[in-house]
């Protein structure tokens, strides 16, 4: 086959975290296959196709713009693909090119008050019921965003193929818990990794940690992202110093950070995975995260699951793997066996029977 991956959100969190491990699995899993990579222009030098089967086609047309619409449906049909592979909801209308889509998620679908306006979210909810029905075959990535898809967008249920998110070979191994990793990392730390979007509830996770502190000093709150829009939050619980926000941070430094926590705490109202709980987990650090959506699907065992929108019981748990040694090595050891279970090889070869199973016109073979 002469497959197309539509990859221009590459070097995105979440989305292009999945692509990267995705590209890597089908790589490695090798076969006689032709894979053709569109990326942006922008980022032709930072990526190298990882093996003589992927070349790379350059597109203009940027994410969720007009252009994707017109310009990379011509260039995905100037290819003369087999099959055409987009990762996301805002896919092309258009096209006649037998087409395998990825939503991960409704999230924009349903919290309209998570759209920039009313209507980007029709426009939204427009693409993903288009998506879905010009998909031969959908993939998605938790079993809760299965249900989402097939209750919200009336898929049927044999067109939905569930392929987890995967962690990259190598991921948390050797890894050890670096005190270089975090400024000051010598005092204990909780981390959180992700935007600061507003169903991430960081106020709630700061409150939670104001709270901590009040029982337990001697501890910091570490984040990823910046402090702007959080300063008000930060003036009216006390907090300062305790709590450190890295910017952006490089994917190859994240094992350290994860693997010097105490614990990852991701309260999230809604996650389609959860990419960061994963990654913790893989390098052997316990997670706290809400109840909400696919998280306690991917954690399982591997950490503590506290009722979504909570303060006390997000704080209680942050104090119990502070102060209880024993319950964070034990948490930490079922904390990879968890991971374990989502592995590169399995998101590589469903993804490739996907793209088969599109090519057959039998998507529920």
């Amino acid at each position: 086959m002469r497959i197309g991956i539509d990859a221009r959100m590459l070097f995105m969190s979440g989305i292009g975290t999945y692509l990267k491990n995705l590209i890597e699995g089908l790589c490695r899993l090798g076969g006689g296959n032709e894979y053709v990579v569109f990326i942006q222009d922008a980022d032709r030098e930072r990526f190298q196709p990882p093996g003589e089967k992927f070349s790379v086609a350059l597109s203009g047309a940027a994410p969720y713009s007009l252009g994707e619409q017109v310009g990379l449906m011509r260039a995905v049909k100037a290819q003369r693909l087999d099959v055409i592979h987009h990762p996301h909801y805002a896919a092309p209308i258009f096209g006649r090119t037998p087409m395998v889509a990825t939503i991960h998620d409704l999230i924009h679908q349903l919290f309209p008050e998570l759209c920039p306006s009313w209507m980007a979210w029709r426009v939204s909810r427009l693409l993903a019921r288009r998506t879905a029905g010009r998909a031969r075959v959908l993939l998605t990535v938790s079993e809760h965003s299965r249900r989402d898809i097939i209750r919200h967008l009336g898929v049927a249920p044999d067109k939905v193929r569930l392929t987890y998110n995967a962690l990259p070979p190598g991921w948390g191994e050797k890894v050890p818990p670096s005190a270089a990793a975090v400024q000051g990392a010598e005092t204990p730390y909780f981390l959180y990794v992700g935007n600061h979007k507003a169903h991430k509830n960081i106020p709630l996770l700061l409150e939670a940690f104001a709270g901590v502190r009040k029982r337990a000093g001697g501890v910091r709150l570490v984040l990823t992202g910046e402090r702007a829009g959080l300063e008000g939050d930060l003036a009216r619980l006390g907090l300062g110093s305790e709590v450190e926000f890295l910017g952006e941070v490089s994917h190859q430094s994240l094992p350290g950070i994860y693997a010097a926590a105490r614990a990852l705490v991701f309260p999230s109202r809604y996650e389609g995975f959860g990419y960061p709980p994963l990654e913790a987990m893989g390098c052997g650090t316990p997670v706290i995260v809400s109840d909400a959506a696919s998280l306690p699907e991917v954690v399982g065992d591997g950490g503590i699951v506290v009722p979504e929108g909570r303060m006390e019981p997000l704080r209680d748990g942050m104090v119990r793997l502070l102060e209880d040694d024993g319950l964070r090595n034990d948490l930490s050891g079922k904390a990879r066996r968890q991971a374990e279970k989502f592995s590169w090889r399995a998101l590589a070869e469903g993804t490739l029977e996907a793209y088969e199973q599109a090519l057959s016109g039998n998507p529920g073979a």
